[in-house]
């Protein structure tokens, strides 16, 4: 069987590069009972807290509730994709909290990107 749905939370975690105490300050979440969820010590948080998961993580809350609907059904994971892609809020968030200097390479970066991408056209 595929990995779990506390797996796949502590994977999409770490994709995002947050600790377990990022994610309690952000989302009012205990990062005990988080870190059981992510050993399958603890069920599948509510809808609540999944929904407050799923904005923190940038990504829909549909794949977070998919994911467990597949754990609770017993059913190995349908989805091949790897993890989705942070949305932009979570962009926008992690942009906040550069410092000037690194918020200006990153706006050089995204302008050579999309001159590269009109060069294509």
């Amino acid at each position: 069987m595929g990995e779990n749905f506390g797996e796949f939370l502590k994977k999409l975690r770490e994709d995002r590069k947050m600790s377990l105490y990022d994610v309690e300050r952000e989302v009012k979440i205990s990062n005990a009972y988080l870190s059981q969820v992510e050993r399958g010590i603890r069920n599948t948080p509510s809808l609540k807290q999944l929904a407050k998961l799923a904005k923190a993580y940038g990504v829909p809350l549909s794949v977070l509730t998919e994911k467990a609907n597949e754990e609770l059904q017993g059913k190995e994971s349908t989805s091949k994709k790897g993890l989705p892609a942070p949305d932009i809020n979570f962009i926008c968030r992690g942009y906040e909290k550069l410092s000037e200097d690194n918020k200006k390479m990153l706006k050089k970066f995204l302008n050579t990107l999309q001159n590269e991408e009109k060069g294509k056209k």
